[in-house]
């Protein structure tokens, strides 16, 4: 924005225009003078303007320039969600996963998902395009518009699940350039696509969607499930997470890995360690979505816990070479949280994680004591528990990821605990 049109701007704000208060309360934002951006974004919100009601929500809810208040974060989005904002909906729709003191209601997170992808949301519009291709049917006609219309809203991402999808379908010159796309907004995952970083950009018109179906989120696929022991309790449970989603599970935290650590003995110091040589990243609640909140609920669903127990997700990269030598998942009793008391999440119950890709070689997952080894295999869900009956640690889950040979492997790892860990 230039100074003339800033000047224009400030004016029309101080005059009372809501549009003009909103735009100037996110000029402020944008270079982080967050008192100024509050003060027109709340003349704005007295004025009904949906946009502004959202950016404050957000505001409190991840924490900019004021501290976290969940409460007054619901309180503004469903403002905003009432004055139109698709975001808002969607927003709203993320956070219903795990909220506290908010029952969990599959129909409400159903209905905001499709209100948001309605109203052009371009993260609804992706992540209802996923619950589409898991649920197949007639709602699979739906998938490769959605995505359209999110890549043309500026979501790399979808540009990126189109991409795989038209190469599924055998249509792989659309797909170079969808991958193409992309790339070219910073999605390095889609350089796996062959021939995209030769192909043109994808330039995809907006077409408004005016009738969508009503996503359905209970999982239709019967998964099988096998048991290994008793003791520690293991199974796995094959096709938990489709190829597609294992795919967006990666592209979404790639950009953000690092070095992996682990928790010294007293569970107070995260280093690095020759124990553990893979490269790892976090989702944390302002990096989460809501497909991925869905893929999360599915994995823990199958240890019978809530999301809102489960520790936040970890992305987990292996190279030829790298393992994570013999561990157990259990927390020491001086780690932070790891407590008897109803205010702290406890001790971690479950291990939950998927494999997101096929190994060339290696990188089984071991359990020596047992003398078990799970090979790696796309959306394969691993699940044991870390306590005995009585909530004791089990001493016999002694576990390894064991050198990967050739190729690489990813996972998605959660933990649940004996009480809530999430906030929201």
């Amino acid at each position: 924005m230039n100074t003339l049109d800033l000047d224009l701007v400030q004016s029309r704000a101080a005059a009372g225009d809501a549009e003009a208060q909103y735009v100037l309360g996110r000029q402020y934002a944008g270079r982080g003078q967050f008192s100024r951006a509050r003060r027109w974004l709340r003349a704005a919100a007295d004025q009904g303007h949906a946009g502004a009601l959202t950016e404050l929500g957000l505001f409190e809810l991840f924490a900019i320039g004021t501290p976290t208040d969940i409460a007054a974060a619901t309180r503004l989005l469903t403002l905003a969600e009432a004055a139109g904002s698709p975001e808002a909906a969607y927003q709203l729709a993320v956070i219903g996963w795990c909220l506290k003191d908010v029952p969990f209601d599959l129909d409400s997170l159903s209905d905001r998902l499709l209100r948001s992808a309605l109203g052009g949301f371009p993260q609804g519009l992706r992540a209802i395009a996923l619950v589409y291709a898991r649920t197949g049917g007639d709602a699979e006609a739906f998938v490769e518009p959605c995505l359209e219309q999110a890549v043309a809203q500026g979501d790399s991402l979808s540009a990126y699940l189109l991409a795989l999808r038209l190469l599924d379908r055998g249509d792989s010159e659309r797909a170079r350039s969808y991958a193409a796309t992309a790339l070219a907004r910073g999605v390095g995952r889609a350089s796996i696509v062959e021939g995209a970083s030769a192909a043109t950009p994808a330039a995809p018109a907006i077409a408004p969607l005016s009738d969508l179906p009503r996503p359905g989120l209970r999982d239709p696929i019967d998964c099988p499930r096998q048991r290994h022991s008793d003791r520690p309790f293991i199974e796995t449970i094959d096709g938990v997470l489709s190829p597609l989603e294992c795919e967006f599970v990666i592209a979404l935290g790639e950009p953000y890995l690092d070095r992996s650590v682990t928790l010294d003995d007293k569970g107070q110091l995260l280093s690095h360690s020759s124990y553990r040589s893979s490269s790892e990243m976090a989702f944390y609640s302002f990096q989460e979505d809501y497909a991925l909140r869905w893929l999360q609920w599915r994995m823990v669903d199958l240890a019978g816990a809530p999301l809102s127990h489960a520790e936040h997700t970890v992305l987990l990269r292996y190279l030829p070479g790298q393992e994570y030598r013999p561990h157990r998942d259990y927390l020491p009793p001086s780690s932070p949280g790891n407590g008897d008391t109803p205010d702290v999440p406890g001790q971690r119950v479950n291990t939950v994680f998927c494999y997101l890709n096929d190994v060339e070689e290696g990188g089984e997952t071991a359990f020596p004591l047992q003398q078990i080894k799970i090979k790696p295999r796309k959306g394969r869900v691993v699940f044991f528990k870390n306590l005995l009956a009585n909530g004791l640690p089990d001493s016999t889950t002694l576990h390894a990821g064991m050198p990967v040979v050739r190729g690489e492997k990813w996972l998605a790892t959660l933990w649940t605990r004996q009480r809530r860990f999430r906030t929201y």
